[in-house]
């Protein structure tokens, strides 16, 4: 398998949050090229897990140490189906010594596209007692999840970057099609991550 012009991939992220339960995130990003031709998976799978540590980075010094990626996975859409790629590697070291936040307390951050109600919405969870006071996350807080918005949102290139360049976006099933990021949101309040499935969501 390999990639080419106009192909699109996703990327699951899980993590564990100590005893808290697990998180999971979903990313979707859409290769463009000048000159369409083959990429090798390994050069998508190394660049898509250089994204998610980009991603991550800026929340390091805001979640707490007992949280550990458990798997990236990254897969390829081939008509109706997402054919699994193979899993990337995550850097990915928080350092705050405080207590989490209680289960299902997760910031968030919002992506907006230039289409009426097609957004994206990724929760960030771990985040320690520290990140919030009366209620509301503190300014390092707000400012590190914009940053990391801003490294969700912005498009990224391959490595050569003549081998094409990603650009962030969702999957949108009613227009069926990609659909790119024109902005980005977080809010001082803090998200509550729903379970969508039994054992994920903080």
């Amino acid at each position: 398998m390999s990639f080419t012009n106009n192909d699109l991939a996703k990327v699951d992220l899980r993590w564990q949050v100590g005893s808290i339960g697990m998180a999971c995130n979903v990313f979707m990003a859409q290769l463009a090229q000048e000159t369409p031709h083959a990429v090798a998976d390994l050069t998508v799978v190394t660049a898509l897990g250089l994204w998610m540590t980009a991603i991550l980075a800026p929340m390091s010094t805001h979640i707490v140490v007992d949280c550990d990626i458990l798997d990236c996975l990254v897969y390829k859409k081939v008509g109706l189906l997402w054919n699994l790629v193979g899993p990337a590697v995550v850097t990915f070291s928080p350092t705050s010594g405080s207590d989490p936040l209680p289960s299902g307390v997760a910031g968030l951050m919002t992506a907006y596209t230039t289409v009426s109600k097609v957004i994206g919405k990724k929760y960030l969870p771990g985040l320690s007692e520290t990140s919030q006071t009366a209620g509301l996350w503190v300014i390092g807080v707000l400012a590190a999840m914009l940053q990391s918005g801003l490294e969700w949102i912005a498009p990224f290139n391959l490595d050569p970057p003549s081998e094409g360049r990603f650009y962030p976006g969702v999957w949108s099933l009613k227009k069926g099609t990609h659909i790119g990021f024109a902005g980005i949101a977080v809010r001082d309040v803090p998200a509550y991550q729903r379970r969508r499935k039994q054992g994920v969501g903080v």
